[in-house]
């Protein structure tokens, strides 16, 4: 008799990298469909360099950080291109957000070990070119994607994910804003395998006028591990300390590559004001 195999989704990201991602019962297939509608994964058949499983089974108990508690996920990579979720059943939202979340950034994990970099941004695009609007969570990068106009269009809000290709040069993917999800939200949906060249990235600071400054490197890498961190805050409650300094290392090494190639500005942002204005002042030289 043949045996019933689980259904795979697949994700390829414009460094060349790609993901089968399987369930391996009921409770672990539902959230792996939730995953493939809120992330747009392909359901048809292609051959992957990287594996990643989930499975119900997870008996740890959330953890605890600054008086939140997040639901656990066991991560583990059980061979060199394998890695295994397991999970624990939950009908609370909030937890499966988390979830989804946490087994996202098991891709993120990769990346980064590849030279890319998971940010704390949103996407935008015009004519072909990618720029993201990095910054702390109130300082309204979710505004101003709203706020763009044609020919801007907003790919992510919240995060995006830079992979490096082999040719060592960088691509950024729209990835979830998961926190849509939580508080009775409804979520939403991005296409992550969607990707753009990468020409600038512009750290937002709230301000009465528009104005835009280029950034030196080392200020531009401080500022945007701050944004690096906040975007792993919620995965890096499962860490061991060792770890957690070892996966920051990596990702502040990446930085140091990223912003020798790209070039960072300080977006001085007024609450009504044209911004993209100031971008475009300084995309039109990159293009």
């Amino acid at each position: 008799m043949k045996k019933n195999v689980p259904k795979s989704r697949f994700l390829e990201l414009a460094d060349g990298n790609s993901w089968a991602i399987s369930a391996k019962d009921d409770v672990s297939s539902r959230i792996a469909q939730l995953l493939t509608e809120t992330m747009q994964l392909d359901s048809s058949y292609r051959k992957s360099q990287h594996s990643l499983i989930i499975k119900n089974g997870c008996s740890l108990a959330g953890q605890r950080s600054s008086g939140k508690s997040y639901p656990a996920i066991y991560s583990a990579k059980v061979l060199t291109n394998t890695d295994i979720c397991q999970i624990s059943s939950t009908q609370n939202n909030d937890e499966l957000a988390i979830q989804l979340m946490k087994i996202s950034l098991v891709v993120c994990r990769e990346v980064e070990a590849h030279g890319g970099v998971l940010i704390h941004g949103a996407l935008a695009e015009k004519n072909g070119a990618g720029v993201i609007l990095a910054g702390p969570g109130d300082v309204g990068k979710t505004t101003a994607s709203e706020r763009l106009t044609l020919p801007w269009k907003s790919l992510s809000d919240d995060c995006t994910l830079i992979v490096r290709d082999r040719k060592g040069s960088y691509h950024a993917h729209p990835w979830p804003t998961w926190s849509t999800f939580m508080f009775g939200g409804t979520g939403g949906s991005w296409n992550v395998q969607y990707s753009v060249p990468l020409k600038a990235i512009f750290v937002l600071k709230q301000n009465p006028t528009d104005q835009a400054e280029p950034l030196g490197q080392g200020q531009a890498i401080c500022m945007l591990n701050e944004t690096t961190t906040q975007a792993w805050h919620v995965s890096e409650n499962d860490l061991d300390e060792q770890k957690k300094q070892a996966m920051r290392l990596q990702r502040f090494c990446n930085l140091c590559e990223l912003i020798k190639k790209i070039p960072a500005y300080l977006l001085h942002i007024s609450k009504y004001g044209p911004f993209w204005k100031e971008i475009d002042r300084f995309l039109a030289p990159l293009n």
